[in-house]
């Protein structure tokens, strides 16, 4: 059994452009910010990377929030339970449940898998940050991870890890303190990089001055930004956007823009 991985699509969020790149002619740009989620299949077990946004976010989240990130278009089936019951999964079919970071918009489903037996990975320093706010702050929204101060995660140190045979961990952080991006090794794609926030929108990548207006430590977030633009030249990979239907192809030193295929059929293989 070879590697695959397929998108599944949790809806769109509304938003102004210039939070995710911040050049002048994207203020006041209205965005349908998709959220998605990837189901990847391995020899080794099942792995799910990041959960959404939770069904209850709307009455959760603090206002402020709200103000800048609109729900309305989410509707109620777009949450990570009822995504996987229609391709008739459920939290425990999974060995792993990995997070780039645990902004809400990421980790509203973890809650969903607090005792369905899969592994929750989150890198060290990402746990340490969550572990020690005393309220809701930044996105991070408390009653998606309370749980994990009792049912302690699998940790990922700063050199990341090999979770299984063709799938790698890094630590890229600047968005968090602990955000991550997954290498996945493909027999007929070849590399991809699921970038989580690392990389909101391609508009980030193909223009490097379009840094974002949500971040932890903005000259880190350069710095790990380069460090994928890297891995993507160097394996020729095809790059997914954490907030992006438009996916950064690289192949023998160019780079182009492909549509993300997100269709509930499809497999990247």
């Amino acid at each position: 059994m070879s590697i695959t991985v397929r998108g599944v699509h949790l809806g769109h969020m509304k938003l102004d452009l210039s939070l995710l790149s911040n050049r002048p002619h994207n203020t006041g740009v209205a965005y349908d910010c998709p959220v998605i989620a990837y189901i990847i299949e391995t020899p080794e077990g099942r792995i799910l990377w990041e959960t959404g946004v939770a069904p209850d976010a709307p009455a959760e989240w603090l206002p402020e929030w709200l103000e800048a990130v609109n729900l309305d278009q989410l509707g109620t089936d777009a949450n990570i339970e009822r995504r996987l019951a229609a391709l008739g999964l459920g939290p425990e079919d999974f060995r792993y449940v990995v997070f780039g970071h645990l902004h809400t918009d990421h980790a509203g489903g973890l809650r969903l898998f607090e005792d369905a037996g899969a592994e929750i990975v989150v890198h060290e320093r990402e746990y340490a940050h969550v572990m020690g706010l005393r309220e809701s702050e930044n996105f991070f929204n408390q009653v998606d991870w309370a749980f994990l101060g009792d049912k302690k995660p699998t940790l990922v140190t700063d050199d990341g890890t090999e979770l299984a045979g063709g799938v790698r961990l890094h630590h890229v952080p600047g968005h968090t303190p602990g955000q991550m991006a997954m290498q996945l090794e493909l027999d007929t794609t070849g590399t991809v990089l699921l970038t989580s926030d690392a990389l909101y929108h391609n508009d980030n990548y193909v223009e490097s001055v379009a840094e974002p207006l949500i971040y932890w430590d903005v000259d880190l977030w350069r710095t790990s930004l380069e460090k994928i633009e890297k891995i993507a030249q160097e394996n020729d990979a095809l790059v997914f956007p954490g907030h992006d239907e438009t996916a950064i192809a690289h192949v023998d030193g160019t780079r182009e823009l492909q549509p993300i295929k997100l269709a509930r059929g499809y497999v990247y293989s």
